[in-house]
């Protein structure tokens, strides 16, 4: 962005600040643009709506309000409409489906959205609606939720800020492995293919408040990883969605390689989450495994972690070394 009193190109700057979301203070990481000639600072929708996430996400954390994504596949769960459910839930016309475009529910209403994962509970809603549902309806639905309650099971991991307010998505995951293998060829041993994650999850919260895949990352001796990456990649494996292949580098040493077993399919990713993919590729992807742990090891997020192996705040995504631009 260019300074409107002096037409040159403006750094973006960042500092914690609080913003207020229904009459509470929420401290959050807040973007600016600076003309350094003139010290003015400027913004735009972009760098607006990354604050305006964070205070969300801060919130819904904070009263156990679940997040859009979550929202949606409650209801595709029972495989039902955005309006319908609204009129079950006795909400407004609307409602359900600004909820899961991002509007924030308040808490009550968060609460019962999260009530009806439980098919037990889906069933009373819909027992109470009788008097505006067709007996064809009401069966479809009950029928949905007795099929559901052998496996909607309530998520074990919530959307947080070391997750990056997302659950894990397996189907990313892999999405991720196929396009840095198979589009970009790059080969992937474990220790590399964990940093190329790391920092593409990262750079993508550090555009949008949100991670690609959900994934936890822990500080180690050899960089950020995945919290549970060994058993990731056996999941990974026995879906089918990779292989792994066990080569040897001779002197007694061994490394797993990670190749992708599916096809790329770009409609999983956004087009902001497409960019950070090509950067990350671009700016980390032939870089030999030494390097890239070497650069991991200079990112705060990492050596404030690694003395005792902590799980790692999305946070400290604005802190990343060479992350991507906003302007990308």
């Amino acid at each position: 962005m260019k300074s409107p009193i002096t037409g040159k190109e403006m750094q973006v700057r960042n500092e914690v600040t609080s913003l207020a979301f229904r009459k509470e203070e929420f401290e959050v990481v807040t973007h600016y643009y600076e003309c350094e000639d003139s010290g003015e600072r400027f913004s735009d929708d972009r760098l607006d709506e990354l604050s305006i996430v964070q205070v969300h996400n801060q919130y819904r954390e904070k009263y156990g309000i679940p997040f859009p994504e979550e929202i949606r596949r409650i209801r595709e769960g029972y495989g039902i409409s955005a309006s319908k459910m609204s009129e079950i839930l006795g909400l407004g016309a609307n409602s359900y489906r600004l909820y899961e475009s991002g509007e924030v529910p308040s808490v009550a209403i968060g609460r019962l959205i999260m009530s009806i994962r439980n098919p037990a509970t889906f069933v009373q809603q819909v027992t109470a609606s009788v008097h505006f549902l067709t007996d064809k309806e009401i069966k479809k639905l009950t029928l949905a939720a007795e099929n559901r309650n052998m496996e909607f099971v309530a998520e074990k991991v919530f959307p947080s800020r070391l997750n990056g307010y997302r659950q894990p998505d397996f189907a990313k995951i892999a999405g991720m492995i196929t396009f840095f293998q198979v589009l970009w060829k790059i080969t992937l041993f474990k220790t590399k293919l964990n940093k190329l994650l790391f920092y593409a999850d990262f750079n993508a919260y550090r555009l949008t408040g949100y991670s690609i895949t959900g994934l936890e990352y822990r500080a180690i001796q050899f960089g950020p990883v995945p919290a549970q990456f060994q058993k990731m990649y056996v999941d990974l494996s026995q879906r089918g969605q990779i292989s792994i292949e066990e080569q040897y580098f001779g002197n007694g040493a061994y490394g797993d390689e990670i190749k992708a077993c599916t096809s790329f399919d770009k409609a999983l990713f956004s087009d902001t989450e497409l960019k950070v993919l090509e950067f990350v590729a671009q700016q980390y992807g032939k870089l030999a495994t030494d390097d890239i742990v070497n650069l991991s090891h200079e990112e705060t997020g990492w050596y404030e972690n690694s003395e005792q192996k902590s799980l790692i705040n999305y946070r400290y995504a604005f802190e990343l070394n060479q992350g991507i631009s906003y302007n990308s």
